[in-house]
């Protein structure tokens, strides 16, 4: 299969990684970004380019069209997504912080992917339905054991804050040391570390079940998750099988029982490693990316390109604070509710109800963060 791969690239981030197991299989892919600075055969667009020109103008012609999301900071939304005359695919990670977008931009694609399984419950129950669950997964060949001695008792890597220096501090009364990254790792350099990590420590953004949970078991270490997280994380990792989880309180207690007991921390570790390997590399979610492609351009698709319901959707994501393109938002926002004035005002209804219920979650979220 040809297919067009676009998002914002940075080296070590979902995209690279899809892209790089993609050309394992055996696909052509094209890479497209707005990303200056990346490596010479991704093919440099605007950040609001055409979609339909930009398929059209390639030789050979693609026979999908894949957006992954991309945490750089720059907005990226080509035009014209939902008038690909190939099927068209999306998948989105930070569906805890950014949903409010995410459940619009699925009426821009034939499928979408969403990273957390609560995600994609509360965007089915929006409306969504051709959303489906693909989480993170991790690298066979950067995250592997590479069979190093496991001198490091607990590791994390991460960003480093006062907060988080004083809560591991609390981990030395126990006897034990966390060791964190005294700058950025490199994704060629993760797998190695965690290799030598016999507990790796997760702490979580939101509730996410993030990419450290993959990461770290395929190199062969038990991951200690924080308790409140994904649902997604305990039905791959089940406690007690193949990963153990946190309150912080319990922390340094669950990780020095661990340390302590080496047999039962091995089966763990080995149980997560082969989990990962036989399901959860990001050959596995490609896969399943590409399953879902081969069924064609779907009817919903089309009938939300045809109708109110994609350009008020592409309105709403345009005018989030992430994007502000707001020219494009106003044209779009004004096109849809042309198309249909009482099915646009029922839906921008709902959406502003379910706003009020994104900020209630994040307050009570607010409540229970994290003391790091």
């Amino acid at each position: 299969m040809i297919i067009v791969l676009a998002c914002n690239y940075k080296v070590g981030q979902t995209g690279h990684f899809s892209c790089l197991a993609l050309q394992r299989m055996g696909h052509t892919v094209i890479p497209v970004t707005p990303t200056p600075d990346a490596p010479e055969e991704w093919i440099k667009v605007d950040p609001q380019v055409d979609a339909v020109s930009l398929v059209n103008g390639l030789n050979p012609k693609p026979d999908a069209f894949f957006y992954v999301e991309g945490s750089v900071g720059a907005p990226f939304l080509p035009r014209r997504i939902d008038e690909l005359s190939i099927p068209a695919a999306c998948w989105l990670y930070d569906n805890y912080l950014n949903f409010r977008w995410h459940k619009e931009l699925c009426a821009l694609f034939d499928h979408a992917f969403f990273a957390q399984l609560n995600r994609v419950q509360l965007a089915r129950s929006y409306g969504r339905n051709n959303v489906e669950w693909l989480p993170f997964a991790a690298d066979e060949e950067f995250h592997r054991d590479f069979g190093v001695a496991r001198d490091i008792d607990i590791g994390y890597l991460g960003t480093i804050t006062p907060q988080k220096q004083k809560y591991f501090a609390q981990f030395e009364k126990s006897g034990m040391k966390v060791v964190t990254n005294e700058r950025y790792y490199s994704y060629d350099e993760i797998g190695r570390f965690y290799s030598r990590c016999k507990l790796v420590y997760n702490i979580l953004a939101r509730r996410d079940l993030n990419v450290r949970s993959f990461e770290a078991p395929c190199a062969g270490a038990l991951v200690v998750n924080q308790g409140w997280i994904d649902e997604g994380a305990r039905m791959i990792f089940p406690e007690g099988q193949a990963a153990m989880y946190h309150n912080f309180d319990d922390a340094p207690q669950i990780c020095r029982r661990l340390l302590d007991d080496d047999a039962e921390r091995k089966r763990m570790a080995e149980n997560a490693r082969k989990t990962v390997l036989s399901g959860h590399t990001y050959r596995h979610r490609m896969e399943k990316v590409i399953e879902a492609l081969g069924k064609g351009a779907s009817n919903g698709r089309i009938a939300r390109s045809g109708d109110f319901a994609a350009p008020l959707a592409e309105g709403l994501i345009c005018g989030h604070r992430d994007f502000r393109m707001r020219e494009r938002a106003a044209g779009k926002l004004f096109g849809g509710i042309a198309r249909s004035p009482l099915r646009a005002a029922a839906s921008l209804s709902k959406y502003l109800l379910w706003r009020v219920y994104e900020k209630a979650e994040k307050t009570v979220w607010s409540f229970g963060k994290a003391p790091v």
